[in-house]
């Protein structure tokens, strides 16, 4: 019986080990980041925050095939059409989502989310980040946004009303080489309420096609907007927002003046979006 006991303590002082290790193994653990001492240090906006998710591309795991376990899948599950993966490729830690002419998909996208995926990654407040750089040229349509998994499952009816929130902390266009896009769309039965006030001029001596970090804080009610750290401008958002949870999507799209495959003035045959890193930080 004594041996019996003492067998029964040591086993439980291991399990109780154990847990112990996996909880600090699982606060410490990133999911992009192979040794927690990679950590960067918070900004200034996400002071107190944690940082949740981090991909640097110094390994790119992109899933094959749109399921399985994997940090990124190719596409957005709304577009039929898909691009090559030849048009996805990570190199010298930075990722290069490239669009083709006669590609035949109008994007050339990434996204933490895809619905027959095992998992995924999405959020709910916090702030997002990317250090980016594109072609500034007529048709480009850079994209760092968010959409729900509600909107993506068919979890987005409420009260008999079909609602859909979709941030975007960065678009581009072209042929607007000095202006940041940063919009709240609030999709209700496919009809599009956005905030109008979403066009942030920048300085003439801002080149876009160069590296910078754009960023977006998110907290219960309000959305900041951020440029290499410096705030751009604020919004509030609907309640929809403190409904849904979010998932990232990067994106190379060509389209002129807001219309994806419109080619009008498009002399490029090719464009790109280069990202440093991506980041995700939250309280």
């Amino acid at each position: 019986m004594r041996k019996s006991f003492r067998y029964r303590h040591k086993m439980l002082y291991a399990l109780l080990f154990w847990a112990i290790a996996s909880l600090v193994f699982t606060d410490n653990t990133v999911l992009g980041l192979q040794n927690p001492t990679d950590k960067p240090a918070a900004v200034p906006q996400a002071q107190g925050y944690k940082l949740v998710f981090a991909d640097e591309f110094d390994a790119f795991d992109l899933s094959p095939n749109g399921r399985g376990v994997h940090e990124w899948y190719e596409g957005i599950w709304f577009n039929h059409q898909h691009a090559s993966r030849r048009n996805i490729s990570a190199a010298n830690s930075t990722l290069c989502l490239k669009w083709d002419r006669g590609q035949g998909a109008v994007d050339t996208s990434i996204t933490t989310f895809f619905p027959h995926a095992a998992s995924y990654a999405a959020w709910r407040y916090g702030y997002f980040e990317a250090r980016l750089r594109w072609d500034v040229v007529n048709g480009a349509w850079p994209a760092f946004w968010l959409i729900p998994v509600q909107d993506a499952t068919g979890q987005d009816i409420y009260n008999g009303t079909k609602e859909s929130g979709e941030i975007d902390i960065f678009e581009g266009q072209g042929d607007h080489p000095h202006v940041f896009y940063g919009t709240i769309h609030d999709w209700v039965n496919l009809h599009d309420h956005a905030n109008r006030n979403n066009a942030f001029a920048l300085p003439s001596n801002v080149d876009l096609s160069q590296f910078h970090t754009y960023g977006l804080l998110w907290t219960p009610g309000k959305m900041i907007w951020y440029l290499d750290n410096q705030p751009l401008h604020s919004e509030s958002t609907p309640a929809i927002f403190d409904r849904q949870d979010f998932f990232l999507v990067l994106s190379m799209q060509e389209g002129e003046d807001w219309k994806a495959g419109n080619m009008s003035g498009v002399s490029a045959s090719s464009m790109t979006l280069n990202v440093d890193w991506v980041r995700v930080w939250q309280p």
